[in-house]
């Protein structure tokens, strides 16, 4: 039989320098890889070298709104931005400038989609499309309503909620909407998912194909162009949600559902098609609120930004890692959109008005508010307690600052100057649970905080062993004290602080 002789003492080091993996809270918190967190808030990896650092900042408005913004859209053509606001005006905006107004939308719609066609900016709210040559915004009266637009192969498409028909204007013009079946470049319809109970809710364009989505779950493809259709239903139950949480992210179409957020990997059987959940590890919280989703893709640093209810908090898809953070703000935030020298979100802070911020490293915070990050590690757990007795920080900052590392409800305060940034704490911190957090308002870049953890075994033996036995063991104080630090000699079984 079997019985307990002693404990023996190992040192384990854990270090939070690699978080590649991002936030993961679909798993309980021990179970985390060791480039994984439970949080992850307010910063961002650079695109060259995967540097963790203080996400982006807002800085001063670069111009306020008598209305909230509802959406931006860049027109890559003409470097230029159009800003939608709730009480439908409509702006031109040229970086740099005063925003210039331009007309008012024609439909109920918040949110309009938009594409460029000819030279000419078209816009959909849920009326007739409307158009922008540069000179004037002007209805096109012969075009259906729509609140869907885009371009193809030399056609305008639209559509409209609650309907199921994709309409193909004339070949090139725009404003011609007439139908004649003997003229192969007239207008042309096409119902997709006929008599299936549902209706469409989101187009998504590929390279060859279309991907149709409909509030019934159903997702059809269109493949080629009028009139050689070819219409197949690639799945069911896909829970889209809304036109304005959909992209393309490279061969991929991702999509926000009512359980997250989803892709489509064109790489697939078309066959027997079911979604990728793309946001596992942060659909848990993507999930709570879906009724006012958005998702944005800044290609430039490979960032999908996500939100389910354009709020004041974003989650963000770092897709060349897989990784999450999360991105807080001071007021909600409905549109971010890049263009190829700048990065503009648009941040509500009430109901009567909002406000238009560039995005950019040079910005240390949200209109004076400090940027608070944290990154909060997973729990380690044994059944004995551990010794946190050695904790070492380095970053990287241009300022003085400071911050705070957490080891359960233990608190750290670490401050730094620009010569000196790493700093080594020394402590006597019991648990048999362990969490570690870093928290700080500095504009930082983050490369790593090591606890130094003493754990304890049991060692078991036969009944029968002879005492010399039990002094051969390895587990005496003296064969403690040869294997660890000097630092912890003496801690013996009275637990006495090695400091003291």
């Amino acid at each position: 039989m079997a019985k307990k002789v002693g404990k023996s003492q190992r040192i384990q080091t854990v270090t939070l320098v690699d978080l590649t993996g991002g936030m993961n809270v679909a798993k309980s918190p021990e179970f985390l890889k060791q480039n994984e967190c439970v949080n992850l808030e307010n910063f961002e990896f650079d695109i060259e070298g995967d540097k963790l650092r203080t996400r982006r900042g807002l800085g001063s408005p670069l111009h306020t709104f008598d209305s909230p913004i509802t959406y931006i859209y860049n027109d890559y053509e003409m470097n230029d931005f159009f800003i939608f606001l709730e009480n439908k005006k409509i702006y031109r905006y040229e970086f740099g400038k005063a925003p210039q107004f331009i007309g008012t939308l024609n439909g109920d719609a918040k949110r309009p989609t938009c594409t460029k066609f000819g030279g000419n900016l078209l816009m959909a709210s849920g009326g007739k499309l409307q158009k922008y040559n540069y000179q004037t915004v002007s209805e096109i009266a012969e075009s259906p309503n729509a609140d869907i637009v885009f371009t193809r192969s030399g056609r305008v498409v639209v559509s409209k909620s609650g309907q199921d028909l994709l309409i193909y204007s004339s070949i090139g013009d725009e404003e011609d909407w007439h139908e004649n079946s003997n003229d192969d470049s007239a207008r042309k319809d096409v119902n997709v998912g006929y008599k299936d109970g549902g209706d469409i809710v989101g187009v998504a364009e590929l390279a060859t194909d279309l991907l149709v989505f409909k509030n019934n779950g159903l997702i059809y493809t269109v493949q080629n162009e009028p009139s050689d259709w070819n219409i197949m239903q690639l799945g069911s139950k896909s829970d889209f949600i809304s036109r304005h949480a959909c992209t393309n992210l490279g061969k991929d179409v991702v999509f926000m559902s009512t359980t997250g957020l989803k892709s489509y990997a064109t790489s697939l059987t078309y066959s027997n098609f079911e979604p990728k959940d793309i946001g596992e590890k942060c659909n848990p919280l993507i999930k709570r609120r879906v009724d006012n989703p958005f998702i944005f893709d800044l290609r430039r640093t490979k960032q999908l930004v996500i939100s389910g209810d354009s709020g004041n908090t974003v989650y963000v898809y770092h897709y060349g890692l897989k990784a999450f953070s999360k991105w807080v703000f001071p007021h909600k935030i409905t549109s971010i959109c890049e263009n190829r020298y700048h990065v503009l979100v648009s941040m509500n802070e009430n109901d009567t008005s909002g406000s238009l911020y560039e995005l950019r490293w040079d910005n240390h915070d949200d209109n004076k508010t400090t940027i608070h990050q944290e990154i909060k590690s997973g729990e380690i757990r044994d059944t004995h307690q551990m010794n946190v007795y050695r904790t070492y920080i380095d970053v990287m900052s241009d300022t003085a600052g400071s911050g705070d590392i957490s080891i359960n409800e233990t608190v750290i305060h670490h401050t730094w100057t620009t010569e000196e940034q790493q700093k080594e704490f020394k402590s006597q911190i019991r648990s048999p649970k362990l969490q570690f957090k870093f928290e700080t308002d500095s504009n930082i870049v983050f490369k790593f905080v090591s606890f130094d953890i003493v754990k304890e075994n049991e060692a078991l033996v036969s009944q029968g062993s002879s005492s010399s036995g039990r002094r051969n063991s390895g587990f005496g104080a003296k064969k403690r004290s040869s294997k660890h630090d000097d630092f912890l000699k003496g801690t013996g079984s009275s637990n006495r602080n090695p400091y003291g």
